[in-house]
């Protein structure tokens, strides 16, 4: 075992304190469509959707990035947000990657996000951009609207 492993316990805790005082006000649910049939649309589909949270429950950290991130990160359009830290899956809790990176769907399956808070009260969903993972202690979001508009 290494030391990350070791932290990946005390990170999730710690990450959840944030919440408990009230700062992640949004709630980030991974959804996943299932297309049913040979073809896409011949006999519907099936969504699972899995909420991501740290210790307690408490939502993960939210955030929208401003115009220059976009220009110099070359996304599309506004409303580019990155969700995360999010603590890595371990014996007790965490987050699996396949879970975020859909590593486990087939040709026609989708996933994305639905973030739902102040912004987007009835929930918006999102297009994954990328997952990075490259830390041993978080795995970070970056996903935008899927009209590829601007939020409210």
């Amino acid at each position: 075992m290494t030391l990350a492993d070791d932290l990946l316990p005390v990170v999730y805790d710690g990450r959840s304190l944030a919440g408990e005082f009230g700062f992640r006000p949004y709630t980030v649910h991974v959804i996943t469509t299932l297309e049913v049939g040979t073809h896409t649309g011949d006999a519907g589909h099936n969504e699972t959707t899995t909420q991501i949270t740290e210790s307690g429950g408490q939502n993960p950290k939210v955030r929208w990035l401003n115009d220059e991130e976009i220009a110099v990160g070359g996304y599309p359009g506004k409303g580019v947000v990155e969700v995360g830290p999010i603590t890595p899956a371990f014996a007790t809790g965490g987050t699996e990657l396949s879970l975020l990176t859909g590593d486990d769907l087939q040709r026609r399956d989708t996933i994305q996000l639905e973030i739902r808070g102040p912004k987007h009260p009835n929930g918006s969903r999102y297009r994954i951009i990328d997952v990075n993972s490259e830390r041993p202690l978080r795995y970070m979001i970056r996903a935008r609207p899927l009209d590829g508009g601007a939020w409210p």
